[in-house]
């Protein structure tokens, strides 16, 4: 079964191409310190949603490998997308196409130019989230934006929904396409978010083909970490 591509043309979340990739792009396993997702657990979700899911942990690449490694087994057709929330000097950046690892600690500036110097994209997380102390700098944000390649305009974690508005907003601002993710640190949180886009195969193919991507969206529940709404409850379609 070819899991990569599922949104047949015509379908209410479809691009204006053949068919669409559903791709959360913001999760967590059990290689971030605060997440008790296991590898298996976002293969299973990924077999029963066909959302395909970019594992980005805290300073690592190893949850993303280890995924992509059974992904690609079952569809070879599948990128290998090794992806990382890196934690710099000032605030989170997500590098996605990544070769190796991202040391933590450098500034933002560095970060960069070393997810630039490896052929990545740069995603920049929950820019305007106000509960979480690893947001990126307010000043920092404005002043690399024009070095970041994509903005994540919801996301699932945010506890108020003016911060993804406040997100989309800017990113419209400096023309930047956004990103949908779950940010799932446990198992029920997984496919929260997505994006509907077209088919890519690298990084310059998923950042044209973003401009035009729809997003599905549920807020997590507020009771996460503890708890979450059940991935079968589906989300509502956000354009």
């Amino acid at each position: 079964m070819n899991r990569y591509r599922t949104i047949p043309s015509g379908a209410p979340n479809a691009t204006r191409t053949e068919e669409a990739v559903l791709l959360d792009m913001h999760v967590h396993s059990d290689y971030s310190v605060d997440s008790v997702v296991s590898v298996d657990a976002i293969l299973r979700a990924w077999e029963r949603t066909g959302i395909l899911p970019l594992v980005c942990d805290h300073n690592s690449i190893e949850g993303s490998r280890k995924v992509y490694t059974q992904i690609r087994r079952q569809n070879p057709d599948i990128p290998l997308i090794l992806a990382e929330e890196i934690s710099t000097r000032e605030g989170e950046i997500i590098g996605a196409f990544l070769t190796e690892k991202i040391p933590p600690g450098l500034s933002a500036a560095e970060t960069l130019d070393r997810i630039r110097d490896q052929g990545g994209l740069s995603i920049v997380p929950h820019p305007f989230c106000t509960h979480r102390l690893c947001t990126i700098d307010r000043g920092v944000l404005q002043e690399s934006i024009g070095r970041i390649d994509v903005v994540e305009g919801y996301n699932a974690r945010n506890r108020s929904p003016e911060a993804d508005v406040q997100a989309r907003a800017f990113a419209r601002e400096h023309k930047k396409p956004v990103s949908a993710g779950s940010d799932a640190h446990t198992p029920t949180e997984l496919a929260g978010a997505y994006v509907a886009v077209a088919p890519f195969e690298g990084p310059e193919d998923l950042l044209a083909n973003l401009k035009d991507a729809p997003a599905c969206f549920l807020p997590a529940d507020s009771s996460v970490p503890s708890t979450a709404k059940r991935i079968g409850r589906f989300r509502r379609t956000v354009g």
